[in-house]
C-alpha cells in the first residue's frame, strides 16, 4: 500500500510539465477562450465547459453541472466569490498534467470545483500550467487569474508582469492548496 501512495504522490506533486510549443499556440489558446465562452443553445442539452489546455496542447473541456442543477445555496456561495454580470474571463494555472488530469480531476487542480461554479454562473473559464511559452496567450483577455500555490515555485520569475501585460483587467489570486483559501496576489504593474 505504502508504495501506491508514494506513486499517488507523485503523479499529483505539481511540477512544470513538459509542454508542446507548436506554432500555433496563440491559436490553440484562442479556441480555448472561444470554447469557454461559447453560450449553450437555449434548451440545449451541453452546459459550460471548463476549458482546460493540456501540455500537449489539447483542450479537455470539463462540463459544469447543467443548468439550474446547482442547490442555490451552492450558487450564492460562488456568486460571492465573483459576481455572474458582468460575465469575466477567468483564467487559471495549475497542474494539468494528462495522467493525472484522467487519474483524478480535483487532485490534480484543487479548485476545479470552484471554477466549474464560475462556469454554471456564465463565466468563461480556462485552464493550463502556467509555462513561460504560454503564459501571455494563457492570460490573454483574461479578467481574472487564479493561480495554484502548487504551481507558483515553477512559473518564470516574472510571471505577474507577464500575465499582467497580457490580461485585460489584472486581478490575480492565489489559491492555497493547504488552507483552500483564495488570497490576492501582490499587486500588478503591467509593463
Amino acid at each position: 500500500m505504502l508504495g501506491l501512495r508514494r506513486k499517488d504522490d507523485a503523479l499529483f506533486t505539481p511540477r512544470m510539465p513538459e509542454v508542446e510549443e507548436p506554432d500555433t499556440l496563440a491559436a490553440v489558446f484562442d479556441q480555448a477562450r472561444s470554447t469557454a465562452a461559447a453560450r449553450p443553445a437555449t434548451g440545449g442539452a451541453r452546459p459550460r465547459c471548463v476549458v482546460i489546455v493540456t501540455p500537449g496542447r489539447l483542450l479537455l473541456l470539463q462540463p459544469s453541472p447543467p443548468a439550474g442543477s446547482m442547490p442555490e445555496s451552492q450558487a450564492a456561495g460562488i456568486k460571492k466569490l465573483i459576481s455572474p454580470e458582468p460575465q469575466r474571463n477567468i483564467a487559471a494555472i495549475s497542474y494539468t498534467d494528462l495522467a493525472a488530469l484522467k487519474a483524478n480531476i480535483a487532485k490534480a487542480i484543487p479548485f476545479v470545483g470552484i471554477l466549474l461554479g464560475f462556469a454554471y454562473i456564465g463565466h468563461a473559464v480556462w485552464v493550463f500550467e502556467g509555462h513561460a511559452s504560454a503564459l501571455a496567450h494563457g492570460c490573454r483577455n483574461a479578467d481574472v487569474l487564479l493561480v495554484d500555490s502548487g504551481m507558483l515555485p515553477h512559473l518564470p520569475p516574472n510571471w505577474r508582469a507577464v500575465a499582467g501585460s497580457a490580461m485585460q483587467r489584472p486581478e490575480i489570486y492565489v489559491h492555497d492548496r493547504a488552507t483552500f483559501r483564495l488570497s490576492p496576489a501582490t499587486r500588478v504593474v503591467a509593463a
